[in-house]
């Protein structure tokens, strides 16, 4: 990872959270790496706190987490060839709506929630991509509270991705 791209951020996980610059570690998420993009979290090291920071540096512009748009932003910019599971995890990790959460690839990303939701008559199902490429479904456990979500990212008429979630499985 290139020390300028990790001092950026730091710099900019800094910034926004009112942390030291010097407590800010940056590591790259390489399984979501594309040719024209990279991404990465950020987490404060002297500070307790269990969340991380997630980020995207599309050419030289560091991007973090908000709305629609930028969801549409990250996924116009790097999503060529990319899988529904890889548009799934740019949408949960970047959509504000979606914080603290999980992307359930397949049956064995969390196996107990596999077994649960067969259990009351509900089929694992992983992200699908619709084929016109203007929305992702996937289930979503929010952790804090291992709650399973139905997500549905879906673009609108301005472009920006809408999500909805419907609670499919509780504790």
């Amino acid at each position: 990872m290139d020390d300028k791209i990790r001092r950026k951020i730091a710099e900019t996980a800094a910034k926004e959270h009112d942390w030291n610059v010097a407590d800010v570690r940056v590591d790259e998420v390489e399984r979501l790496r594309r040719p024209q993009c990279s991404f990465y979290t950020a987490a404060n090291t002297a500070l307790p706190l269990s969340y991380l920071l997630n980020y995207a540096v599309i050419g030289n512009q560091v991007t973090t987490r908000g709305d629609g748009k930028v969801v549409a932003k990250i996924i116009d910019s790097c999503s060529i060839g990319a899988s529904a599971g890889w548009w799934a995890e740019i949408v949960a990790r970047f959509h504000q709506s979606l914080g603290g959460t999980q992307v359930l690839q397949d049956e064995n990303t969390r196996p107990d929630i596999t077994r649960k939701l067969s259990e009351t008559g509900k089929a694992f199902s992983p992200p699908v991509l619709d084929p016109k490429k203007q929305s992702v479904s996937f289930l979503l456990l929010k952790r804090e509270t291992y709650v399973v979500y139905q997500v549905e990212a879906k673009r609108n008429g301005s472009g920006a991705f809408e999500v909805t979630k419907t609670e499919v499985l509780a504790p």
